[in-house]
């Protein structure tokens, strides 16, 4: 739908005025603060991304996975037999069948995630991103999480930015995708705000 993409205009003074207006909003306390900071760690991705990553500390990775919280502390909270966990484990794919190995060893159905796509730079080409996508999900990825290349949104390349989320998507399979926008590599709110809808348009 670029006819509607192009039309989007962000309001730059009222979003900055709306962000400070959440940093004075009050925060919970108490028992209400807890049950949100444990809600947060089964949100997360825990993650590295290391380019000197071996098993082993993928192995130590994916038992933190499986215990987030120190022991005492679920027990003080009642909270020791709910099985709090993190949301998934997240790994280069040349690491991923470390972390699926590790993560079944440990009796645990916690998910693998993958970055690919040419991440961090988005600088690789279609092909070799579909065909690393394609690895990370044969070698057991559950999700994958592309980066874009921002070229095509600093160079108002929509349909190409579409195109390339539609083929990464179709690339997943079964396994769930996420993408990473980089938005501060995009020049504008605008920009972030038409390459999240692109996204979510292309899958």
């Amino acid at each position: 739908e670029l006819g509607w993409i192009s039309k989007v205009h962000v309001n730059r003074p009222a979003v900055v005025r709306h962000a400070e207006q959440i940093k004075k909003w009050k925060t919970v306390k108490g028992n209400w603060q807890a049950a949100w900071l444990l809600k947060a760690v089964t949100c997360i991705d825990l993650t590295t991304l290391s380019g000197d990553d071996t098993p082993s500390n993928v192995h130590r990775l994916c038992f933190k996975a499986k215990h987030p919280i120190r022991e005492d502390l679920l027990k003080a909270l009642d909270m020791h037999d709910k099985g709090i966990t993190v949301g998934a484990v997240c790994v280069y794919p040349a690491r991923v069948t470390d972390a699926v190995n590790a993560l079944k060893a440990a009796g645990c159905n916690i998910p693998v995630a993958s970055v690919a796509a040419g991440f961090p730079s988005g600088q690789t080409p279609l092909q070799t991103k579909l065909a690393e996508i394609k690895l990370a999900v044969e070698y057991g990825a559950r999700e994958i999480d592309i980066v874009i290349s921002r070229s095509l949104v600093l160079t108002g390349q929509w349909e190409g930015l579409y195109e390339e989320i539609r083929q990464c998507r179709e690339a997943c399979g079964e396994a769930h995708m996420k993408t990473i926008l980089a938005t501060g590599e995009l020049g504008s709110l605008a920009n972030v705000y038409k390459a999240s809808m692109i996204a979510m348009m292309a899958g």
